[in-house]
């Protein structure tokens, strides 16, 4: 497999990156990299033996980070760590403002993958995530009293853009789901302060609440139509 699965019990110094404790064990996901999955309780228990279930923690982003699409895409949905994957995005856990980018960068390079299945898989855990409303959505919007050098602040922004692009593309009846308003809003802020070093992503934030419109139109015809497929037939009706 790949070198993102091995047990940092012995690393030193743990990675960071999380705050508070997820349900399953996140806490301790926060150490290193991927780890043996050996919980204190409920589902701590199995067959002597048996492959323990792994756990994403801040240093395996960050090596998950140098990877290619392919590599990341194939770690993330693999059977033995999706789990964490899910765990990862799914819970409740409060995160620090570069484990949230490291993410982003990581979900990002994501949709360049060449495995569309795979890359299905993943987002489909993004719209009404815990990722997404409990730490996407804040931290745009404190975006503007970031200590993030505007560069970066950028970057993030576009790796922003991409997934959210990816998203209304493959799954169009997301689209309330999705933290846009939220984007909009920062990417405002930040140009109308003169803190936004790529002027291109006011354009391309106001091209995805375009085509935010243009789905979410699209799905109220068809759904009208679906209505009037199913309406009964009147007498003399033609149809």
């Amino acid at each position: 497999m790949f070198n993102g699965y091995r047990d940092e019990r012995n690393s030193g110094r743990p990675g960071g990156g999380f705050r508070g404790r997820g349900r399953g064990g996140a806490r301790g996901g926060a150490r290193g990299g991927w780890r043996d999955g050996r919980r204190g309780g409920r589902g701590g228990a199995g067959s002597s033996g048996s492959q323990r279930p792994v756990k994403l923690g801040f240093k395996a982003l960050q090596d998950l980070d140098t990877k290619n699409p392919d590599e990341i895409i194939l770690d993330l949905t693999s059977s033995r760590c999706f789990p964490a994957t899910e765990s990862l995005l799914t819970e409740q856990t409060s995160m620090r403002e570069d484990c949230i980018v490291l993410i982003v960068s990581i979900l990002s390079k994501a949709c360049d993958c060449s495995s569309k299945e795979y890359l299905l898989k993943l987002l489909n855990l993004l719209p009404k995530s815990m990722f997404f409303n409990y730490n996407l959505r804040p931290h745009l919007n404190r975006l503007s009293a970031s200590r993030m050098p505007p560069s970066d602040i950028a970057v993030f922004l576009r790796n922003v853009v991409k997934i959210m692009n990816e998203l209304l593309r493959r799954y169009p009846n997301s689209y309330a789901d999705l933290p846009l308003p939220d984007l909009y809003c920062s990417v405002t802020m930040l140009s109308k302060a003169g803190q936004l070093e790529d002027d291109a992503l006011v354009n391309n934030v106001e091209e995805l609440m375009t085509l935010k419109s243009e789905k979410a139109e699209e799905l109220k015809k068809k759904e009208e139509e679906k209505q009037h497929r199913r309406r009964p037939r009147r007498d003399g009706e033609n149809f």
